[in-house]
């Protein structure tokens, strides 16, 4: 007889509660099993792998996440997709970590991206820039955000003690350091995305080696 408690939404719901209270790596199967009282073979026929449970994790957590859909400006799509995803790592700091593992898949976790790749599309952005756009500001935002919860998720960070640096050789180290805890640099970071996307659309920066269309490639 299958017991009550076990469905998949229930399964991923006490995983992320795992991950909350003790940390992403004690989610394990057997210890989801523990927590719903039943054997670790029942969970196989709904998610049988830790990887099964990651995948489905984020894409509860991206459900879960306030993120921009429908009709919206590609600037506002930027705010508002960093806003929901560091809004979402301070109520999941550690089930937020299974965003480092792989992006979320299906037609949940497409939705934000859908409407991110319309709003730079309907600003005139090209196919290869759009996604350009959305892909830093994914990856950037993810970023900022894991490192935010690294506190909540009672990881140790070796940090260099600025006291102990002579002023005299590191005095922008010292003057910056006193003003590190006072700066929103995930407000800064948003804004800095956006006016980089912003100037790379008007063609005010200028292109690597890499990009440039006069070398042809080899063999081309």
């Amino acid at each position: 007889m299958i017991s009550p408690r076990l469905s998949r939404e229930n399964i991923v719901a006490v995983a992320i509660g795992m991950a909350d209270e003790e940390g992403l790596a004690s989610v394990t199967l057997r210890g989801i099993a523990a927590r719903l009282a039943v054997h670790v073979t029942s969970l196989y026929n709904y998610l049988p792998t830790k990887d099964a449970v990651l995948e489905e994790m984020t894409a509860a957590l991206l459900a879960e996440a306030k993120l921009p859909s429908g009709r919206i400006a590609w600037q506002d799509w930027v705010r508002e997709f960093a806003a929901g995803m560091r809004a979402l790592g301070r109520k999941h700091p550690g089930a937020f970590e299974a965003f480092h593992y792989g992006p979320a898949k299906g037609e949940r976790a497409a939705v934000p991206f859908e409407s991110g790749f319309a709003a730079f599309r309907a600003a005139g952005f090209d196919a290869a820039s759009t996604y350009g756009a959305v892909k830093a500001t994914v990856v950037a935002v993810l970023g900022h955000v894991l490192e935010d919860t690294v506190p909540a998720r009672n990881r140790k960070v070796a940090r260099t003690n600025v006291s102990e640096l002579p002023i005299e050789r590191f005095p922008n180290v010292h003057a910056v350091n006193r003003v590190a805890g006072k700066t929103d640099t995930f407000a800064y970071l948003v804004e800095a995305l956006i006016a980089g996307i912003a100037a790379t659309k008007k063609g005010r920066v200028r292109r690597g080696p890499a990009s440039d269309s006069r070398r042809r490639r080899p063999g081309l």
